[in-house]
């Protein structure tokens, strides 16, 4: 008997030690284990209006056909939202103004990516200038997301590493990306289908998101963060956007990569 007592306080102590050992190594976020890509993907955004009757016959169709792969655009590394920055409009956010505000951003539609205005009325040419994103290599960091639902409660475990050395201030945002808003849209219908549209950011509240680092890169960034989705937001319909940011002056200056989840 005493021998096999001691044998299961033996497994008992294995078994405690194992787990402390686990905890130690997520650091209590879950997010240290998460795959990141080594790839480089595209941040575009759109700025629309409901009262806008060219976002319907050009604007959206070209931004939400990245997104489904038009052109020869690959589709699953595209990340962005619709902004709907006028406050006549019923899917209007007070952070989306400020966005299309400090990313000179002109009226709707307008095509943007990685702050690089040029294209803005071209949807050609922001169709190429994506897929020149994507083709670039050896990025210098990439984003892992790890989302856990539970009714309208969610959980984004994120993981930022860092490929190359990187110095300066950087932060991380995510953006809330709603599909499926049905609304009136000029030159559409009544009940036109509105996606990727922004609904506001989960890390602080703020546009750009919460400092990562100022001064060298570590080698990863992990974190934990919530949201839970109220008022007119449908849950299920509902995908998060992260972005680092490098930043200058408490403003964002590049977005060296994204991703979606």
């Amino acid at each position: 008997m005493k021998r096999l007592f001691i044998l299961m306080l033996s497994v008992v102590v294995a078994f405690s030690f194992s787990a402390c050992d686990k905890d130690d190594d997520d650091n209590g976020s879950g997010a240290s284990s998460i795959t990141v890509k080594e790839e480089q993907q595209a941040f575009v955004l759109l700025t629309t209006a409901t009262w806008c009757g060219y976002c319907a016959s050009w604007g959206i169709p070209t931004f939400e056909g990245a997104f489904n792969g038009d052109d020869g655009v690959d589709g699953d590394r595209v990340n962005g939202v619709a902004l709907h920055y006028s406050d006549t409009d019923p899917m209007y956010h007070e952070m989306a103004a400020t966005i299309k505000s400090q990313f000179a951003i002109g009226g709707p539609p307008n095509l943007w990516i990685e702050f690089d205005n040029t294209h803005n009325l071209n949807p050609g040419g922001w169709v190429s200038a994506i897929k020149s994103r994507q083709a670039e290599n050896s990025p210098d960091c990439g984003i892992g997301m790890n989302v856990k639902q539970d009714g309208n409660d969610f959980t984004i475990d994120v993981r930022v590493k860092f490929f190359n050395s990187m110095s300066g201030t950087y932060n991380l945002a995510i953006y809330i990306s709603e599909d499926g808003i049905i609304a009136n849209q000029s030159g559409g219908t009544a009940d036109y289908v509105h996606n990727h549209t922004f609904r506001g950011e989960v890390t602080a509240n703020n546009a750009w998101g919460v400092e990562m680092f100022s001064g060298s890169s570590p080698s990863d960034f992990t974190d934990s963060f919530t949201y839970t989705a109220s008022g007119s937001v449908v849950a299920d319909n509902v995908s998060f956007v992260a972005v680092v940011y490098e930043m200058d002056g408490g403003v964002p200056v590049s977005s060296p990569n994204s991703n979606t989840r």
